[in-house]
């Protein structure tokens, strides 16, 4: 048995949109589950939805500088006033349950999230997992299709040790008959999933990278080329002509992801937080710049493995600097046992220095979509 909470959640979830008038029925998900590139696949999915001429939902977490990111609504945010409205409906009937048994903050989100698309009458919601699977709020609905991106093993604490307990947490999002479209899986999660699929009866395909073929991707890094052929593999399935297909990929976006800042020296943000992740993320800059960064701002959660992040990041020889978080969950530089060159106590101070003293060499920012979304508000708060 995994250690990721226990089935009253999921109880809290369906009594929570019983109340709120079933918003899940009548829409069209397609769910996404895995460790890493689940934002970037999704983001895929929704731009290629939207060069369908469709009119598409896209729910991810977590948001980078503004709660509304979480909800987008044909390629922007929600509106406001839209929010606004599902908010105070979500909070007058969770403000009726006793305090002890109320929704956690994600089962709301995930809550409020199906109140607006369905108010702004979506055609798709792309539908991304916050953790797990199996047991994670978002596996409250009946989608059209299921995409399992690639494993990591940063959350072994709480879904279960071993690639096994892993895979069955992800493929717990699976639906009798409902197609899967799978990244390539270490052998022992694969075969879970294998058996997942048999037990359902899902038409089940495992989806190699895209070939390399063109000069330039919408997102860098040879890894997200196995995020962009899931998307395709799903608009395929969906039966989407090839022109329309690649105008979606050729305006795909996705904040926090290889992103760079104005300006020089280069300083480059990335989310990775796990040792898959830095590891993709250190290859992409030499793949784009030839080199190692010179300096690397490092930050991230306590419960993300800072030891194996460091490891890598430290096998390039760059200055590392290590940052404090100015969030509860953030992980304290001082008890890592890979030590950084210098410890900073924010963020903002880590980023006046690298401005005041850069390095010629370039920054790579990594460890946390926290860290990414603390220096955009640090780059957006600067008048220069």
């Amino acid at each position: 048995m995994c250690a990721l909470g226990i089935q009253p959640g999921l109880g809290r979830m369906r009594k929570l949109l019983r109340q709120l008038g079933h918003p899940e029925r009548g829409l069209n998900f397609i769910h996404i589950a895995g460790t890493n590139g689940k934002g970037s696949t999704a983001a895929a999915i929704d731009s290629i939805l939207r060069a369908a001429g469709f009119f598409s939902g896209l729910y991810t977490s977590p948001h980078l500088v503004d709660f509304r990111e979480r909800f987008q609504c044909g390629g922007t945010m929600v509106e406001e006033v839209v929010l606004q409205r599902n908010l105070r409906i979500l909070i007058r009937k969770i403000s009726k349950w006793p305090k002890r048994g109320r929704p956690t903050f994600f089962e709301a989100t995930t809550a409020l999230a199906l109140q607006i698309f369905r108010e702004v009458k979506v055609d798709f919601v792309v539908w991304e997992t916050g953790l797990g699977g199996r047991l994670d709020a978002t596996n409250v609905v009946g989608p059209e299709c299921c995409v399992l991106t690639s494993l990591g093993r940063d959350h072994e604490a709480v879904l279960g040790r071993g690639w096994k307990n892993i895979g069955r947490e992800k493929a717990g999002i699976c639906k009798r008959g409902v197609p899967v479209f799978s990244a390539p899986w270490p052998k022992a999660a694969r075969g879970v999933l294998a058996q997942a699929a048999r037990r359902l009866g899902c038409p089940w395909q495992v989806v190699r990278p895209l070939r390399k073929g063109r000069d330039r991707w919408p997102l860098a890094g040879a890894h997200q080329r196995q995020n962009l052929a899931l998307a395709v593999a799903v608009a395929r399935y969906l039966g989407f002509p090839d022109s329309i297909v690649a105008r979606g990929l050729d305006r795909t976006s996705w904040p926090g992801r290889f992103m760079s800042l104005k300006g020089r020296p280069r300083r480059v943000l990335d989310g990775a937080h796990n040792r898959e992740g830095v590891r993709a993320a250190l290859a992409t800059w030499r793949e784009q710049f030839g080199d190692e960064p010179a300096r690397i701002i490092f930050g991230c959660l306590r419960d993300k493995p800072a030891e194996e992040m460091l490891r890598e990041i430290r096998g390039t020889g760059a200055q590392v600097w290590g940052v404090q978080l100015q969030d509860a969950r953030g992980g304290d530089p001082l008890e890592w046992r890979i030590r950084p060159d210098r410890l900073w106590k924010s963020v903002a101070e880590a980023m006046e220095e690298d401005r005041e003293v850069p390095a010629e060499g370039g920054t790579f920012i990594l460890g946390s979509l926290v860290l990414v979304g603390e220096v955009m508000r640090w780059a957006e708060g600067r008048k220069d």
